[in-house]
Formats: C-alpha cells, sequence, structure tokens
C-alpha cells in the first residue's frame, strides 16, 4: 500500500485538484490522508464536504500545529510500506506517481525520488524545476551511503517516496520547530540515513508557484527567524555526519548562496536592526571558520547548482565576490557586504523622464471593468476637440482599436509595454510629443498602470513616475465600483483575452488576489506618495445607474471641459459566464496564447446570446469580498469620493434566485464548435503573429514598439483531434 499524505491549512480553492490528482493516478492499494492543521476555521461538517467523493482518511489537530506536525502526523497514521507527501496546493501530473510507485516497488530503495515542475506564478504551464534539470534526470539506483552524492541537492521531502520501515527504523521525523521551511532539514537528514536512492528520471508533479504562498510571499523578521534557524541545523546536522569533506563544504557552499540570493536579509543586518542583531551573530557563528578555495567550483555539485557568475535579480556575483562576501558574512561585516552587493546591482535602465513644469497630468489608472475602455473611446472620439480647449491625449504609445470583442481598446497599453520591458522609445516619442504641444493638460489612460496583482508593483509604480518626470502637477484618478462585481470582471478579463492565469479558477484567483483588490489603501497609497496628492475617485455604479453618466463623471473628476457631450460609442462588456468557463476550458487545454487569442476574438465577434446572466461567484463568496472591502477600505475611499451603499449591495445579492452553474448551453457550445473549424483550417497563430494583433499607433507613426516578452514553458496540457469529444466528456450535454 502507498499512503499519500496532503497537509490541509486553508487551500479550499485547491484541496480537490490534489485530491482527484491522486486519485486518477489508478492505484489500487493507496491510502489516502488529509491531515486538518486548521479546526479553528475547517470542522469535520467542512473538511468532509471538501473531501467528499475522494475516499480520504482525514486527521484532524485540535489546534493549528504547523506543516512538520501535520506531517508527523500523517506518517504516524499511515498504513502503507511506502509513504509520499503531497502540498494541499500542488497536484501529480498524470500517471506520474503512479510510474514513481511501481519503480519504488521495483526498486525497494529508501527513497525513489522524482523530478517536479515549477508552477509559473498564476498559471497551468510550468517547467522542470532548475535542480531536478541539472542533477536528477537520468533514471538509476544508487546504493551506500551517500554514494548518491547528488541526494544532498534533492529540493523538497514531497518530490520523494520513502520506505515506511526505513523512516521507522531511523526514527526520521520533521521537526515541529520548523514550522516553515521545514524540507530541507528532512531532506538532509534522511538522505544521509538512506542505504539506496532510486531515481525515476522524470517529473511526476507540479510546484504550484502562487501569490500568498510560502515559496512568494513577502518575508518578515520571525520569516528570516525560521530560515537562519534551518541554516544552524543543517549545518549541524552535516558536520556530525561521518562524511568525507565534501559534504560540509557543499553545504556551506548552499549556506552562503541561500544568504546571498535568497533570504533578502542583509539590508536590516547591515542597517542595525535591533530585531536582527541577534539572527547576524548567530549567521556568523553558524559559517564558522571554514572557507573556500577555488576547487569548490570544480565540485561537480556545486557546478550544477551554483548561480556564481550568472545574471541574477541582484546582478552578476563573480567568484571573487562570493569569496569576499563569505568572509564578510562570517566575520559579521554586513555593512560590508551590503555594500559589495548593491554594486553589484543591475543598472537601472536609462530614463526617457523629461519635465514639464508648466503642464498638468491627468493619470487614469482605469481599474479593470470601471469603463475604463468606454472613457478610452470618448478621449479618441473628443481629441481634436480637446486638443482646441488645450488638452492633450497623445498619440504616442495609445493602441488602436482591434477586432475580436466588440469595444477592445487599451489606451495607452504601448506606455505599459515599454515601462514594463525598460524599452524607452515610447517613452522619449511621449515626452516629445508632450514638449511639443501648447497644451496646458494632458491625459493619459490605461487599465495596466495600477499594476494591481504584480507583486513588484510598487517598484514599477515609482518606475512610472520617474519616466513621467516631474509636471506642474499630477492627478491621479479612477473609477470604483462593487467590489465583488468588480473582481469577478477582473477575473473574467483574464480568461477571455487568454491571459496566462486565465485556466485557473475564480476561487483560486480569489486565494491569491481577493484580499489585495479589496485593499484600496493599498491599491492607491503608492500613487500618492509618489504624485504627492490625494486619489481622486468616482462610483461608477452610480454614475451608470441614474448618474450623470461615466463620461460627464469623468470629465468633472479630471477636471477636462465639460461641455463634449456622451457620444454612443462602443462598450467593452463582460462576457456571460457560460462563456467565461468556455474560455476557461481553452485556456487549460491549449498552450499557444496566439491561438487562444484568435479564438476567442473570433468567438466573441459574435457571440451566442445569454438567456440569463448570473455571477460566478456565489452569494456567500460576494458578501464576503463586501465585508474585506469594508474592514480595509470604506473609509479610505469614502474620503476620496467613493462612498457606496454597503448595505444595498448585501441586500441586493441576498434578494437574487441565484444558482451555480451546471451545464454549458448548447447554444455556447456549438457557437466555440464552429469558431474551432473556422480556425483549424488557417497556419498555427503565435503570440507574434495572431490574427488580430493589437496596433500600436506609435509604431503606425514609424516609432518601434517594444519586444514582446517571451513564454517559454516546457509542460502543458495539449488537446487532440480537437475539442468536440473532450467538451462531451467536460460539459453535461
Amino acid at each position: 500500500m502507498l499512503s499519500i499524505i496532503v497537509t490541509f491549512y486553508d487551500e479550499t480553492a485547491y484541496l480537490r485538484t490534489a485530491l482527484r490528482s491522486v486519485r486518477n493516478q489508478g492505484v489500487s492499494d493507496l491510502e489516502l490522508i488529509v491531515v486538518n492543521d486548521n479546526p479553528d476555521i475547517f470542522d469535520r461538517d467542512a473538511m468532509a464536504r471538501l473531501t467528499e467523493g475522494f475516499d480520504a482518511r482525514v486527521i484532524h489537530h485540535t489546534e493549528n500545529r504547523g506543516l512538520s506536525a501535520a506531517r508527523n502526523t500523517g506518517i504516524a497514521a499511515a498504513n502503507g510500506t511506502l509513504i509520499g507527501f503531497l502540498d494541499a496546493d500542488d497536484y501529480f501530473t498524470p500517471g506520474g506517481l503512479a510510474a514513481q510507485y511501481d519503480y519504488a516497488q521495483q526498486t525497494s530503495a529508501d527513497i525513489t525520488h522524482a523530478a517536479c515542475f515549477l508552477g509559473a506564478e498564476g498559471s497551468v504551464h510550468s517547467k522542470v524545476l532548475h535542480r531536478d534539470a541539472s542533477l536528477h534526470m537520468q533514471q538509476r539506483v544508487v546504493k551506500g551511503r551517500m554514494a548518491s552524492q547528488e541526494a544532498q541537492f534533492i529540493v523538497s521531502s514531497w518530490s520523494s517516496l520513502y520506505r515506511t520501515e526505513f523512516l521507522a527504523d531511523n526514527d526520521l521525523w520533521f521537526d515541529p520547530e520548523q514550522h516553515k521551511f521545514e524540507d530541507r532539514l528532512f531532506v538532509l537528514n534522511t538522505v544521509t540515513a538512506a542505504r539506496s536512492v532510486a531515481y525515476l528520471g522524470r517529473a511526476v508533479r507540479v510546484w504550484r508557484r502562487r501569490a500568498n504562498s510560502i515559496s512568494s510571499a513577502r518575508t518578515t523578521p520571525q520569516t528570516h527567524l525560521l530560515q537562519v534557524q534551518l541554516l544552524e541545523k543543517c549545518m549541524d546536522h552535516i558536520r556530525a555526519q561521518s562524511l568525507p569533506r565534501r559534504f560540509e563544504k557543499r553545504e556551506l557552499f548552499n549556506c552562503v548562496s541561500r544568504l546571498i540570493w535568497d533570504m533578502d536579509i542583509l539590508a536590516p543586518l547591515a542597517g542595525g536592526d535591533p530585531e536582527y542583531e541577534e539572527m547576524g551573530a548567530r549567521i556568523a557563528a553558524l559559517l564558522g571558520e571554514d572557507s573556500f578555495g577555488q576547487d569548490i567550483f570544480k565540485d561537480p555539485m556545486v557546478a550544477a547548482t551554483s548561480r556564481v557568475g550568472m545574471k541574477t535579480r541582484h546582478g552578476i556575483i563573480s567568484r571573487t565576490d562570493f569569496f569576499a562576501l563569505h568572509k564578510a558574512w562570517r566575520t559579521g561585516d554586513f555593512t560590508a557586504a551590503q555594500e559589495m552587493m548593491e554594486a553589484r546591482k543591475p543598472e537601472a535602465a536609462p530614463l526617457a523622464a523629461s519635465d514639464h513644469p508648466q503642464k498638468r497630468l491627468v493619470l487614469h489608472i482605469g481599474l479593470h471593468k470601471t469603463g475604463t475602455t468606454f472613457m478610452q473611446h470618448h478621449l479618441l472620439h473628443h481629441r481634436d476637440a480637446l486638443k482646441r480647449q488645450s488638452v492633450l491625449v497623445p498619440k504616442t504609445g495609445f493602441d488602436a482599436p482591434r477586432a475580436g470583442r466588440s469595444g477592445a481598446l487599451s489606451g495607452h497599453q504601448g506606455l505599459v509595454r515599454g515601462l514594463r520591458e525598460g524599452d524607452d522609445t515610447l517613452w522619449r516619442a511621449f515626452h516629445d510629443e508632450v514638449a511639443a504641444s501648447p497644451a496646458r493638460t494632458v491625459v493619459i489612460s490605461a487599465e495596466n498602470f495600477s499594476f494591481p496583482t504584480e507583486p513588484d508593483r510598487d517598484v514599477l509604480i515609482a518606475c512610472l513616475f520617474e519616466r513621467l518626470g516631474n509636471w506642474a502637477s499630477i492627478d491621479v484618478v479612477a473609477s470604483l465600483r462593487a467590489p465583488a462585481a468588480y473582481i469577478e470582471a477582473f477575473y473574467a478579463e483574464w480568461v477571455v483575452s487568454a491571459h496566462p492565469s486565465g485556466a485557473r479558477s475564480l476561487p483560486e484567483t480569489l486565494v491569491d488576489h481577493g484580499a489585495r483588490l479589496t485593499d484600496m489603501p493599498t491599491m492607491f497609497t503608492p500613487f500618492e506618495n509618489a504624485s504627492g496628492r490625494t486619489v481622486l475617485l468616482q462610483d461608477f455604479d452610480a454614475l451608470l445607474n441614474g448618474g450623470v453618466g461615466l463620461w460627464a463623471g469623468f470629465c468633472k473628476l479630471a477636471g477636462l471641459p465639460e461641455d463634449l457631450g456622451e457620444q454612443d460609442l462602443p462598450r467593452y462588456a463582460t462576457p456571460d459566464r457560460d462563456s467565461v468557463q468556455l474560455m476557461q476550458l481553452l485556456n487549460t487545454t491549449i498552450a499557444s496564447r496566439g491561438r487562444r487569442q484568435t479564438l476567442m476574438d473570433t468567438y466573441f465577434a459574435a457571440p451566442p446570446a445569454c438567456a440569463q446572466r448570473l455571477s460566478l461567484a456565489s452569494p456567500q463568496t460576494r458578501l464576503e469580498l463586501i465585508d474585506q472591502f469594508e474592514t480595509q477600505s470604506h473609509d479610505f475611499a469614502r474620503a476620496r469620493g467613493y462612498a457606496p451603499d454597503l448595505e444595498a449591495m448585501r441586500a441586493a445579492i441576498l434578494a437574487e434566485d441565484w444558482h451555480p452553474a451546471q451545464s454549458i448551453p448548447m447554444s455556447h457550445l456549438h457557437a466555440l464548435l464552429d469558431v474551432g473549424a473556422q480556425v483549424a483550417g488557417d497556419a498555427a497563430p503565435t503570440a507574434e503573429n495572431t490574427a488580430h494583433p493589437t496596433k500600436d499607433v506609435g509604431a503606425l507613426q514609424g516609432i518601434p514598439k517594444a519586444a514582446p516578452r517571451s513564454n517559454r514553458y516546457s509542460f502543458t496540457i495539449r488537446p487532440r483531434p480537437w475539442l468536440v469529444r473532450l467538451l462531451d466528456r467536460v460539459f453535461n450535454r
């Protein structure tokens, strides 16, 4: 029997995918154990609902005890002769676990390792983890204590199956003091005790990187303390083993590498933060008196895993730098280490900033699905009239309409692209156009100026204002709408625009981004700090329903002439939920973003009629989002012009005749199949060569456009003789 232990804290959006990936392996003698480490939130009934249909044995902690303790609970309860682990937000590939299990039975190895895919954040696409690709892709069995030298560099416990008898005989458990970053120590404990290690030589599970996970969350002093403690325990363990010195040297090299590239702890150490004083002393002590010579780089394990001499976000650290940094760390000279790291940082791209001290800038950071496209159509329509009244809507960087969904327009998206890619061509052209114009007010508008889900959005906003330069004043304006409707529409826009995150479900998206998208202080404070002025907000719903209208409201908010009437211009409506679910399927099954985009553009050029428009999210979910907004943002938004009636929102939701989606209408299926037939006859489009490319007005004027970013992933699910049989299986017809 194989026992798979799944530890659960709050991964409700992912758990069933994880469980299904285990059950779909076809392993008959499999025991599935779920350890509930969050009993205060998820009681027995809640866990029964979450695990219904999977024949899982659920074990409940009486209190939250951490990931290590949860895995230990699973080990103690397991009945299998082999034990494996799976995080609740990860999953096995089809047949992957079964192949690893078969190989473990064939070899009877103490540890049977399989490589893993690393998922791109917010996407279903993945690539083989670099360390696995470098060290662990050859199928073989290695016998003898540490005869498999690369076992020291296995990334995580969940990449291996363990003989239960081996764990018991060596009293191997997870360290409960390490309720985070527990894997490295467990790996060292097991590989140094093992007498045989088998390598499957292929990747069988997906490590899903996502916002708010341990691997992507921002660090705190408590996080750093756990990381320092882990380094100490790993070094102590290796030093206590009767192993050749090369193993200690490798672990020391790994330790210094973690300090340099991974932990982001140097700034508070060098800055004299009192919370870090003890940690600094501990780091110096754990590094000891050992030093490296040039021979360390001849070690095959170090050569396969070293980042020395490579381009990284910290710049290029040479061998000489590495030795000097190691010395500074172990002597406690963190100031010297910080100065060296600062000197190695990549130089910032040259700025195209130019001063316009006599002009006012209106920066419209149009949040998704708040009338932004409608405003941009009006700015385009009234451009000449606005120019006559000393208002410039720059042509540079303003994307032209494209075919596909009615009303599609993205405003000054070209400027956003140039910012993201460090290409100042369009920005220089933008400043030239502004300087040449006698207009006293300049308006730029793009949804993605807000960077709402970017983990490094503070850096992007800072770069944006650097490129904008100095003005007489900068007014940042935005519209807000009912928080639940905004977030659902935001998600739907990702799905129907072939965005890489569009393959994920709404619950998954809410786990990653729900709290951030209801947090208006976090959304807007960086803009206020950069502009030195309070953000100006307006109520999209009020303007649309009985107010003065979206365009008139925008002109008043932005201080633009108010005598230019609202026109019957295209609106960029959110598709119905049945179409959104169909497009989510396309995003999941079709690897080429270009082909997905072509299919979606063709589908939405003449979408099927929708009999009933209902929300994707349940009333309970939407009420929770309103509660989050009220707690985080209500007072902040009210002070800046957005004061919605939250009680009326709640009452409207409770009065709905809502039901979850049960099936996809035949009209939608037939429309998609018709579109598939049209597109199938064309040469397969690429991300750079779609049937309906976005045209940049600046490019039409002869201004080069920034090169598109590449999208390199080596693992994805690909469809076969197209979509008919797949749709038959997935949806009720």
